[in-house]
């Protein structure tokens, strides 16, 4: 066992035992009532007799309560400094970083790690003193770049320094920027679950157009953080700013929403979310919601066939977080979902919800948009450009019916990205035909990573 396993072992006994106090939701305060859960199915109705897919939305909304508590924040700023990052890019990381500090406030924390060939301490998690800020300033302006990528390395350095001042009611958090291809890719996506078990989430900023989006989106999406695609070094500060100030408007922390399938009904999946398995139940992790923010769930369920009549016990969901308003510990809320069997296609017609539909459309097309991403990037250039082009039609005629100029824009960007799909493709996988011109060639990467993070801001819901 590695020495940051141990750390963050230790800790998260310590965090279990903090969480889980007291009665029902762990504290001893009363529930500030600050965190919603709705569901909404896309028919309250199912035909009767036969095996049928239902399409549901679970909806985790906000209410501002009076007198918002603002939590402290615990960050570590993990910063690509390899060589590529060398002229403007890691002058502007520097400028960002030291921003960083003004938009902070005394008695947070932060640390820096710098990751290139190997990993640097930049600045030990420190906590923030106005009458320290240009020492700290004169500290983090020593990044440098140079050498490769050691991106594992930089996020267990971020994480130990994280865990190592763990609050559990506070905001603890990595905010990870990369502009390239780690060197070791196969540590990072365990390392992003374990955080996200732990309750800190990594925000993953790709600066440029040559990082592995889809690496980036497994970690934002494993740890229950966010991705952005920052496409100028010049944003990079601006990006910093937002994800602190969106931390002091944190509303819930570790949020985790628990699928049960009722009697004849599966979970056949969570549309674009990384999910685990549990007895025939399905749990999802959110990470943490700010005020006035809205996540959106989208589950698809297959259940057995029922008499005309008959009441269809789909789903019980539970949601589960930590209050980051009141101090009132760990908090759920819970909703079951139930349709009803008929062989009348007028009930048919009348039960169904089209703004479910129009948000189901929308995020399949964008999980997908994110898969085929994937597989290229993986060799199976062929299924993804199979599984995109089959996409891109669904889109496309569900966006002529409905009149849903969102999905049609989305269905126009995934053509875009099927016709860019081998730009990302593994060598041996990419076809042996003549490049491309050199315009699409240069247009390329910047197509692909638009398109991804419009897919990714669909599944995370709107900031």
């Amino acid at each position: 066992m590695t020495k940051w396993m141990r750390v963050l072992g230790s800790l998260l006994v310590a965090c279990a035992l903090v969480a889980c106090g007291s009665a029902q939701h762990g504290g001893d305060r009363d529930d500030p009532e600050a965190i919603v859960l709705e569901g909404t199915l896309g028919n309250t109705f199912v035909l009767a007799a036969q095996s049928s897919e239902i399409v549901a939305r679970l909806r985790v909304g906000t209410v501002t309560p009076e007198g918002l508590h603002r939590p402290p924040i615990n960050l570590a700023l993990v910063i690509d400094t390899s060589g590529s990052m060398e002229g403007r890019p890691i002058d502007d990381a520097r400028a960002a970083t030291a921003a960083l500090l003004d938009a902070m406030q005394d008695g947070d924390r932060l640390a820096v790690v710098a990751f290139h060939s190997s990993t640097e301490i930049v600045l030990p998690s420190t906590q923030i003193d106005r009458g320290r800020i240009e020492e700290l300033r004169e500290q983090v302006s020593a990044l440098r770049a140079t050498g490769t990528t050691d991106l594992g390395g930089g996020m267990r350095a971020g994480l130990e320094e994280v865990m190592r001042h763990y609050d559990p009611q506070g905001i603890n958090r990595v905010v990870l920027l990369s502009d390239g291809v780690p060197n070791d890719p196969t540590t990072i996506e365990p390392l992003a679950q374990a955080a996200g078990e732990r309750g800190i989430a990594i925000t993953a900023l790709g600066l440029g157009t040559e990082y592995d989006e889809t690496l980036l989106a497994a970690i934002a999406q494993r740890s229950g953080g966010r991705f952005h695609f920052v496409e100028e070094s010049s944003a990079v500060a601006r990006v910093f700013q937002d994800e602190v100030l969106r931390m002091r408007h944190v509303l819930a922390r570790n949020l985790s929403i628990e699928i049960r399938p009722g009697p004849g009904v599966r979970v056949e999946s969570v549309v674009g979310q990384p999910q685990v398995g549990m007895d025939g139940s399905v749990r999802v992790s959110l990470g943490d919601v700010a005020e006035g923010e809205t996540r959106d769930v989208i589950v698809r369920l297959r259940a057995e066939g029922r008499r005309s009549g008959a009441m269809v016990e789909l789903m019980d969901a539970v949601l589960t977080f930590d209050d980051a308003v009141a101090e009132a510990g760990r908090l759920e809320r819970r909703l079951f979902l139930g349709a009803r069997a008929t062989a009348d296609e007028a009930d048919l017609a009348r039960g169904r919800d089209e703004s479910v539909e129009r948000d189901a459309a929308r995020m399949m097309a964008a999980a997908v948009t994110v898969e085929a991403i994937r597989l290229a990037r993986g060799g199976e250039l062929e299924e993804a450009r199979v599984i995109l082009a089959q996409a891109a039609l669904r889109a496309e005629a569900e966006a002529q019916s409905s009149g849903d100029s969102s999905l049609a824009a989305q269905a126009q960007g995934m053509r875009s990205v099927e016709m860019y799909l081998p730009s990302v493709a593994a060598p041996s996988a990419a076809p042996a035909s003549a490049p491309p011109p050199e315009a699409a060639a240069e247009e390329a990467p910047r197509a692909i990573r638009t398109e991804h993070e419009r897919a990714m801001r669909v599944l995370q819901g709107p900031l």
